[in-house]
């Protein structure tokens, strides 16, 4: 698999799935929904999270151009 190559870490906010987890949680709580809604819901996160932590590990992280240059 080829790796791809990205913009470091350092230089951008973290997108992991935890806070999406969270705010979903919370508005399926307030909705009251079914049980089957927040097995859709942990069914797509746990998806997130293992695409999530392949990528970590697939990816060449570079830095941004001009970025921490002195």
């Amino acid at each position: 698999m080829k790796n791809k190559i990205a913009i470091k870490s350092s230089s951008l906010p973290v997108r992991s799935p935890l806070m999406f987890a969270i705010v979903m949680w919370l508005l399926c709580d307030r909705l009251a929904a079914p049980a089957w809604a927040y097995g859709v819901l942990w069914t797509i996160v746990a998806l997130w999270t293992v695409v999530f932590v392949i990528s970590l590990f697939s990816t060449t992280f570079r830095d941004v151009p001009g970025f921490g240059e002195k």
